[in-house]
């Protein structure tokens, strides 16, 4: 066969392949959220307000528009609305985020739920991808154990030598969290990383035991962040007060600061319940439980991977 000829029929397998296992998993995460009452919604992709992550960059579509590189400023709005199980399957968007785990474009699952805070969440989320991985024949993950969980203090003091929501140092966490928690995070199959360092709080709760820590939690597969996890923030005078710190931060980088998203906001003002909500990738997920090295490798369009 021609070698030309050979190589454009094993990439066509590839692919055939490739869309049973994608198929597969969000097939199976679709019947886990139906199963516990939730329902699926969709919000704007197009939108005026990306987020206040001051380490997260925006890709601008149009006149003040971005492409949404969450969608969770709408998804909270319908909570206000009263909303008490709600997810999305959508494509998130953020600019500068090229690599072997970073596309510009991806596939996000988000979540919300009324009425529990950050630990039931961290219990579904586990639940979740014991289910996936099952349904998609994957070997489970810890089979017989609940999988690990560390607080970023534990974890920094026994691998670093410092407690960051003690000591907080900006500039030393994030080298530290490069050079040594990232390595040592890819030794453990499955762990939840929670009690993240108030400066770090986005959209979360403040722990009601010390206002140094946030109710937020993070899973990592065998290294590899899979999710990001809060108690939200119900607060509207403090969400006022966060959106407005993120723009000084974006600020003093020399980064553009985007606006308030005031119809949020206003929600927010009229009462917003108790939840947690949580932001997964999927093409991240599919890597984790498929052992991809690159997440092109479980795009259906790598060449267009950007």
């Amino acid at each position: 066969m021609n070698p030309a000829v050979a190589a454009t029929s094993a990439e066509a397998g590839r692919i055939r392949a490739l869309i049973e296992i994608r198929d597969r998993y969000l097939t199976a995460i679709r019947f886990f959220f139906h199963q516990r009452g939730y329902r699926e919604v969709i919000t704007p992709v197009l939108v005026h307000c990306p987020g206040l992550d001051r380490h997260i960059e925006a890709i601008a579509a149009g006149d003040r528009m971005f492409l949404a590189t969450s969608p969770e400023l709408h998804m909270k709005r319908l909570v206000c609305h009263g909303a008490r199980r709600i997810y999305q399957i959508t494509p998130a968007f953020r600019a500068d985020e090229l690599g072997p785990h970073h596309r510009a474009e991806f596939l996000m699952l988000e979540w919300y739920r009324a009425g529990i805070g950050y630990i039931e969440m961290m219990q579904e989320t586990e639940d979740l991808i014991r289910h996936v991985s099952a349904a998609c024949d994957r070997i489970p993950l810890c089979a017989d154990v609940p999988f690990q969980r560390l607080s970023v203090d534990k974890l920094y003091e026994e691998t670093a030598g410092w407690k960051p929501s003690v000591y907080w140092d900006e500039e030393r966490y994030f080298q530290d969290w490069v050079d040594i928690i990232e390595p040592y995070l890819q030794s453990i199959p499955a762990v939840i990383v929670y009690d993240f360092p108030a400066e770090l709080a986005a959209l979360s709760r403040l722990s009601p035991l010390t206002n140094r820590i946030c109710e937020r939690f993070e899973l990592f597969l065998n290294g590899l962040e899979i999710c990001n996890a809060y108690s939200e923030l119900t607060d509207p005078y403090e969400h006022h007060r966060r959106f407005e710190l993120s723009a000084r931060h974006r600020a003093s980088m020399g980064r553009p600061s985007y606006k308030k998203d005031e119809i949020f906001l206003k929600y927010v003002e009229q009462g917003m319940p108790e939840c947690a909500g949580n932001a997964l990738g999927i093409d991240r997920l599919i890597m984790a439980l498929t052992g991809a090295g690159h997440i092109k490798d479980v795009s259906l369009f790598p060449e267009d991977a950007g």
